[in-house]
């Protein structure tokens, strides 16, 4: 079949449907963490009385949200080298990356680890004792220093650094040689769908390595996200796969559905069977998301705008806030759901909150990547979705 055009984007572009993913990925990251207080998974806070039923739900997303958040981010990295050197873009990238995570280190993540401290009788007392704890810089679980949830922006900016030979290959002629030929190799038939096959690669030949996100003992985890942002960083190169995407989105949708549902839950199958199984639907999910949200989603609305600035505060805020009001509501007299409901709806208001104070106070944006007052008043922004996880 003949491949459409697409003009080349502008660096000023919106991409309010990458926008838009990014968001509800997040959400849907909230609403995960808030579902594994009352799963039966191990857990930093747990509920005295299990919710089991949530867990196939929860199986499929935990399989969706941060790999798709992660293809999105390497997107985010080829838009933000349209508009900068690749000097700029790496002092950006530990501004925006390398800050949050050690001001997240030291003044968000170790609330999360106190609470565990008490719930487990491991420490008694005040937090104002327990927190110089954090600087005898033991990792944990045996001490107090850890990233927990933002293994993401570590992983992330660890990435960047990483490709910035890659990228910088990738400016010279033979490289826009070698762009031109690998669009035009992935507009061609449905040879897009054939990224799913280093992914599973990956898993088989990594699979005796467990999931850490402590990053130097972390090769398959490390290698599986990886691929993820060098696949979204050449799609963010390739302006006409977005047009493939678009046609064919309502012939991926049905794969993608079917192997899912044959998929979940794991360990179904031998282990090259279940990779490849596996691998497949991811991609086939984000290859159908990606297509769907470009078809739908042309506007960069207010609210939209509004949520994607505020997003990475959001993300950086929630689980401890999770955690911390899962704890203080632990011996509230209700059940199970009503419980669920509380700490769903009341983490998710105080976590919007705190990203909104964030927000408005200028000295703080840099500490949770957001860009200062005066630089967002300058500059356009757009679906940077590297700037977070």
């Amino acid at each position: 079949m003949s491949t459409p055009t697409l003009p080349r984007s502008t660096p000023d572009e919106h991409h309010p449907d990458l926008d838009w993913l990014r968001v509800v990925a997040i959400l849907l990251l909230h609403l995960f963490h808030t579902g594994m207080m009352f799963n039966t998974w191990d857990w930093h806070v747990k509920s005295p009385q299990a919710l089991p039923v949530l867990e196939p739900v929860m199986e499929v997303m935990h399989h969706l949200r941060m790999p798709l958040l992660m293809f999105i981010s390497g997107v985010g990295t080829a838009l933000a080298l349209r508009r900068r050197t690749l000097g700029g873009f790496a002092a950006d990238r530990a501004k925006r990356l390398l800050w949050p995570l050690v001001f997240g280190i030291f003044v968000v993540v170790p609330p999360q680890i106190y609470v565990e401290r008490l719930l487990r009788g491991q420490f008694q007392g005040d937090y104002a004792a327990f927190y110089p704890s954090v600087f005898e810089i033991v990792p944990y679980p045996a001490g107090s220093f850890s990233w927990h949830h933002l293994w993401f922006v570590a992983y992330l900016f660890v990435y960047c650094v990483l490709a910035l030979p890659l990228f910088a290959a990738l400016a010279t002629a033979r490289g826009q040689a070698f762009l031109a030929r690998a669009e035009a190799w992935l507009c061609r038939g449905w040879n897009v769908c054939w990224f799913f096959l280093p992914l599973a690669l990956n898993g088989v030949l990594l699979h005796e390595y467990p999931t850490t996100h402590a990053l130097f003992d972390d090769p398959r985890t490390f290698g599986h996200y990886g691929l993820l942002f060098l696949m979204g960083h050449l799609f963010g190169r390739c302006p006409r796969i977005w047009d493939v995407l678009v046609e064919r989105r309502r012939v991926l949708l049905a794969p993608s559905a079917v192997l899912f549902v044959i998929m979940v839950p794991d360990s179904e199958f031998p282990l090259v069977w279940e990779m490849l199984g596996a691998m497949a639907a991811l991609w086939l999910f984000i290859l159908t998301a990606l297509g769907w949200a470009r078809a739908r989603i042309h506007v960069r609305r207010p609210w939209l705008k509004y949520a994607q600035e505020r997003a990475y505060p959001f993300y950086i805020f929630h689980q401890t806030v999770i955690i911390v009001v899962g704890y203080l509501m632990l011996t509230l007299p209700v059940g199970p759901w009503a419980l669920l409901g509380l700490v769903l709806t009341v983490s998710f208001a105080a976590t919007w909150a705190l990203s909104e104070a964030v927000s408005r106070v200028g000295w703080l944006r840099p500490c949770f990547g957001m860009k200062p007052r005066t630089a967002q008043a300058r500059v356009p922004r757009t679906a940077e979705a590297g700037h977070t996880a």
